[in-house]
């Protein structure tokens, strides 16, 4: 850098002069140094091509990781097995004659699938129902259990916390109900609700027109109230699905149904509570129902356990997207909700 041209040497009458020179050069110094100075060059913005190409890569991974979830439950749990073994198969979530496992529900399909596999594997020597249900629908819970009554194979029901309602209906036809000492049992009854929307839809404004064909079409409608008829008729549905509810459970447990009529009044009992009442026949836990399964199919030593389980795959994928959670109706205002919780249960 040049050297400064420092002014010469004046007289004090000169200082105002000197300043004007100084900041002249210091100025002209400040503009040199500027225009050395490197401009940062702003980052690239990704091409389009780029982000083709990386969600290109994203939806390659998650097909991966879907394709690994079908694998996992599509893939059956007995390879190398060849020796007598229990069929386990879990009983687990609301019982209906529509949904799916992937979403906790228990379907008459997927449970006779299940069952009918158990049967014809010449390996398996007895089944084991692992049990934790609510209950759900009462021609879906008969539909199981009748089903179960019909298998020529051993069958155990292990109750978890809770087999209560449609569930324990499909436990009274195993041959030995175990369950733990506090676990929910029972609750025989049926129950049927019909929701009435009509004074809420009044206060937002909004009015349906029901055309229908036949008198009672469009009985237990969200959108009115039931008359007294429809409600007779209600009623006497009602009462034939508990009739057929005691008359199942008498049959599977050997019990006399005036005993199990006085029984069924919708309460749930504790596991030692059902056993004094002949509802269970051995308190213990999921490891001790294997046992009793061996013991009734004839297997001598430790048993092998095949996990019987299926999967829609394409639920699996819906389930893994996030797709079936926004497609399924998931308000309590849809339609075929509220007349599934008009159904005997």
């Amino acid at each position: 850098m040049d050297q400064p041209n420092t002014p010469a040497q004046t007289s004090p009458d000169s200082y105002a002069a000197q300043a004007q020179q100084y900041a002249a050069y210091y100025a002209q110094q400040a503009q040199q140094q500027s225009q050395h100075q490197v401009t940062p060059t702003p980052p690239s913005k990704m091409g389009t091509g780029w982000k083709v190409l990386i969600g290109f890569v994203a939806l390659s991974v998650l097909g991966a990781c879907g394709l690994c979830g079908i694998l996992a439950v599509s893939i059956p749990s007995n390879d190398g097995v060849h020796g007598d073994s229990i069929a386990l198969i879990h009983v687990t979530g609301v019982i209906s004659g529509t949904g799916s496992a992937v979403n906790g529900v228990v379907t008459p399909e997927n449970m006779l699938s299940l069952l009918a596999a158990a049967e014809n594997d010449p390996s398996v020597r007895a089944v084991l129902l692992r049990i934790d249900s609510p209950g759900g629908t009462v021609a879906a819970s008969e539909e199981i259990s009748t089903e179960v009554a019909r298998m020529s194979k051993p069958v155990v029901a292990s109750i978890g916390d809770i087999g209560a309602s449609g569930a324990y209906m499909i436990a009274s036809q195993c041959d030995e109900i175990v369950s733990s000492r506090t676990s929910s049992v029972g609750s025989i009854g049926v129950i049927a609700e019909v929701m009435n929307l009509e004074g809420l839809l009044e206060k937002v404004g909004v009015d349906f027109t029901v055309i229908t064909a036949g008198e009672f079409k469009d009985a237990g409608s969200p959108y009115r109230s039931i008359t007294e008829t429809e409600t007779a008729l209600i009623e006497h549905s009602v009462d034939m699905a508990y009739q057929e509810f005691i008359d199942v459970v008498a049959r599977g447990r050997g019990l006399d149904r005036a005993s199990v009529e006085e029984m069924a009044t919708g309460w749930v009992w504790s596991g030692v509570e059902a056993q004094e009442m002949g509802l269970v026949d051995t308190l213990g836990t999921f490891n001790d129902a294997i046992d009793r399964a061996a013991d009734l199919g004839g297997i001598e030593g430790d048993p092998y356990i095949v996990t019987y389980d299926e999967y829609d795959p394409f639920d699996v994928i819906w389930s893994l997207l996030g797709i079936r959670d926004r497609l399924s109706p998931a308000s309590a205002l849809d339609n075929e909700a509220m007349l599934r919780r008009s159904l005997p249960q």
